[in-house]
């Protein structure tokens, strides 16, 4: 009777990896930042075509317009390098080493003040364009400045606390940058607010006038309202999973998205002024948003009555094109003439 074969050597060795520490699941921390690299790089390029198409359609514009662009231009280019090389570091160069997964590296550590920064500077251009609208604003606009510097902080506090303190995520970096987020959500809903009550209110009952101001509005809306909805989703994942990296991940593609919105915003003004060629008196101010009403001299080209022998009536529309010396931008002029007793 022949005994039972022993146990070959391959099933009774142990295994050389069974020593190392186990690889934790990167599908909810690395991967979720990996596909927000994805799609921040495609906004990115974005961004990168908007601004080659301002610097050559709006030439003229004063230096600290232009500033502006450049700074977040130069922001979003350190911001897009700092995710790829957080998603190099980690899924590349130390590949199968457990222990690098579990301390941040300098890139990572920087991206929250970059974040902020990015937030700030692209939020400034809407803040200013509130604050022109009226002095009855001009408190909301304060309040969500001191929010954007808020939000600034807590993004700094998150960068200090991960170069003092080398684990990756601890909980206080989790409650940090959940208050910054929402900082960051109430700022924008502000802004949106502000600028649709004042677009609201300028419509002047001309079907022409209010479907560029209907147009506004929704840019105003798409603008703000996509923004708020990512910083709201990272807000809602931050506090309901602080312990992975799936919000790190949606505001990376929330960031992208001010610098868009602003880029968006700016290069629409030389379509809304073709759009708005043949419009009569009413005037919008690109940056400023703000109704302006001609006086009795300013109604040149008209005469004092119509003639009663005649039947028609010569109506000229003037458009002018001025320059905003507060805001740098172009500031649409339409203007539209009436006659005592007489519709348009």
């Amino acid at each position: 009777m022949q005994s039972p074969a022993a146990p070959s050597n391959s099933s009774s060795a142990a295994s050389p990896l069974a020593g190392l520490p186990p690889i934790p699941a990167l599908d909810n921390t690395f991967g979720a930042l990996l596909i927000g690299t994805f799609v921040g790089l495609i906004q990115y390029g974005w961004t990168a075509h908007q601004c080659y198409r301002y610097y050559r359609m709006y030439s003229a514009d004063t230096w600290i317009l232009k500033t502006l662009v450049t700074a977040v231009l130069v922001l979003e280019t350190f911001h897009s390098v700092l995710c790829m090389h957080i998603c190099y570091y980690y899924l590349t160069t130390n590949y199968f080493n457990p222990l690098a997964l579990q301390k941040g590296v300098w890139s990572i550590n920087l991206l929250g003040v970059i974040t902020g920064a990015v937030i700030i500077t692209s939020q400034s251009f809407f803040l200013r364009r509130v604050y022109l609208i009226g002095r009855k604003f001009r408190p909301l606009v304060a309040f969500a400045a001191l929010l954007l510097i808020g939000e600034l902080g807590f993004s700094t506090a998150v960068t200090i606390d991960t170069f003092l303190h080398p684990s990756l995520h601890t909980s206080d970096q989790a409650w940090m940058n959940s208050a910054g987020v929402g900082m960051a959500v109430l700022a924008d809903t502000i802004l949106t607010a502000a600028l649709i009550f004042s677009l609201h209110r300028s419509r002047t009952g001309i079907q022409r006038t209010d479907s560029i101001i209907d147009l506004l509005i929704m840019y105003a809306i798409n603008t703000g309202l996509v923004t708020g909805i990512m910083n709201m989703l990272s807000f809602v994942f931050a506090l309901a999973m602080p312990n992975n990296l799936i919000y790190a991940g949606i505001v990376i593609v929330a960031t992208k998205l001010y610098a868009n919105s602003m880029m968006a915003v700016l290069n629409s003004r030389r379509s809304l002024a073709t759009q708005g060629s043949g419009l009569a008196q009413s005037s919008y101010n690109m940056s400023a948003m703000q109704r302006h009403r001609t006086t009795a001299p300013e109604r040149w080209n008209v005469p004092t009555e119509p003639p009663a022998s005649h039947t028609v009536i010569d109506i000229k529309v003037t458009q002018e094109t001025t320059r905003d010396p507060m805001s740098s931008m172009d500031a649409f002029e339409l203007e539209e003439s009436k006659y005592p007793g007489e519709a348009v």
